[in-house]
């Protein structure tokens, strides 16, 4: 495959390069934010060698590369030349809905920051299996380690004050330090100690936000209104200096006193339904939510929902239920690709069902969604039948992860401790049962002269 020719077809059919805002990628999809979704082409992105589909999200661009998306997406970073957002915009956006606004902010927010979170994680879990073999904790290679995978989570306000202001429009470095500002020593001791302090006089609830997300996803907006409203009184002359100083001392006293602490509750909150959901009606939750799960990833909000959900978990206890029950989806993806695998006659769609059902068991399933099941229609229905019976008998099992992680295999690590095989006998339910179905409906096969 030719990366650079795909790139430049991509600059080219979003509508040139003075049309992109920015660009970034994940696993599996490129992601290009357009000024005007309108001079977009879809068809012809469709059709770039090596597209696999096409999501979008408000005016983002997910183009689905999978494997191939990460050299994809270096040949675009060199042919597109995207100035750092510092608080202009000249997006076209078309009218969303409120709910579909606030799924594109944190899903574009929380995105980029995955790799450390799945860095962090893994290390994490990683050093927890070591200690059940009585590993020395005192050393420095192991201290080393555990400063990894503590830092991405502990400081996770900053990266995130990063992401969130970026999305914004909003200098990121400025976000950035509003976050540092939460994580910042004297603030995180007083807020572990809780109570009441005063600031000039007016009450603030004192509250620790390390490793925390709504707060900081909650509070940006409020940073982002500040910012324009110092852009508009200040002189041009003096802009630079006081734009920045005037944005800090208004926005974070505003974040201290109201949004900071109402954002955790909301958060505290949140996560105490979502247990109540998961312990006291494990088995209604889990249909539910494994039903709707693995079509997450089809309409592209699955950032914007499953992750805010796993990270309130893990940062309010330390373990989630919500994250394997995506995992039996992931598997049960690559359980189906393995029946389109066994059933088809057409031989290029049996060598990428095969290396996409791999890449499914691993945990990347987009090859295997938009490539193999998406074209072939029927086997999606055993992936919502599969992850629906798998989550109900996990909930009532109480199987968690302690970290975030790759959604399958994979991840492996994030899923030891005493449900672990449980959680293993699942995964094999999963995938055996989705290859069944898939294998016993059938499906309207893709003759070889059709193939794209």
């Amino acid at each position: 495959m030719d990366y650079k020719k795909a790139a430049m077809d991509i600059v080219e059919h979003v509508g040139g390069e003075q049309n992109i805002v920015s660009i970034m990628s994940c696993f599996t999809r490129v992601r290009v934010e357009l000024k005007n979704k309108d001079l977009a082409d879809d068809a012809k992105l469709k059709k770039i060698e090596g597209c696999q589909g096409l999501n979008w999200a408000g005016n983002t661009a997910q183009i689905i590369f999978g494997g191939r998306c990460n050299d994809v997406y270096d040949e675009l970073e060199k042919v597109v030349h995207v100035k750092e957002n510092t608080g202009s915009s000249q997006v076209v956006a078309k009218k969303q809905s409120a709910g579909a606004m606030v799924i594109d902010y944190i899903a574009n927010s929380i995105q980029p920051i995955v790799p450390v979170l799945i860095a962090s994680g893994f290390l994490q879990s990683l050093l927890a299996m070591l200690n059940y073999l009585n590993v020395d904790t005192t050393t420095y290679t192991y201290q080393v380690l555990n400063s990894i995978g503590q830092a991405g989570y502990y400081f996770l306000p900053i990266f995130l004050g990063y992401a969130s202001a970026k999305k914004l429009r909003v200098n990121p470095y400025l976000g950035a330090l509003v976050g540092a500002v939460m994580v910042y020593p004297a603030i995180i001791e007083l807020g572990s100690a809780g109570g009441t302090a005063s600031f000039l006089g007016i009450p603030v609830t004192l509250v620790s936000y390390a490793s925390s997300i709504t707060p900081i996803l909650i509070s940006m907006p409020v940073v982002m209104l500040i910012n324009k409203l110092a852009k508009k009184i200040s002189p041009k002359v003096l802009s630079s200096i006081l734009v920045p100083i005037i944005t800090m001392i208004l926005s974070v006293p505003v974040i201290l006193i109201v949004t900071g602490p109402i954002a955790t509750w909301i958060g505290n909150g949140l996560c105490g339904i979502i247990t109540f959901i998961f312990t006291k009606l494990s088995i209604v939750g889990g249909l539910i939510i494994g039903a709707i799960a693995p079509y997450l990833v089809m309409t592209g909000v699955h950032n914007g929902i499953a992750l805010p959900i796993t990270l309130t978990e893990l940062a309010s206890q330390g373990f989630s239920y919500f994250f394997p029950l995506l995992a039996y989806g992931n598997i049960a993806i690559g359980g189906a690709a393995l029946g389109v695998w066994y059933r088809t006659k057409n031989k290029t769609l049996k060598t990428n069902a095969m290396s996409s059902c791999l890449m499914a068991v691993v945990g990347i399933t987009e090859p295997a969604l938009f490539g193999v099941l998406l074209p072939t229609k029927k086997p999606l229905i055993c992936l919502g039948i599969m992850d629906a019976i798998c989550s109900a008998i996990s909930l009532v099992f109480g199987v968690k992860c302690t970290a975030l992680s790759l959604c399958g295999l994979g991840g492996l690590p994030a899923f030891f401790g005493d449900t672990f095989v449980i959680w293993c006998i699942l995964m094999i339910v999963s995938f055996v049962g989705a290859f069944l179905i898939t294998s016993a409906l059938g499906f309207e096969d893709i003759p070889e002269e059709a193939e794209a």
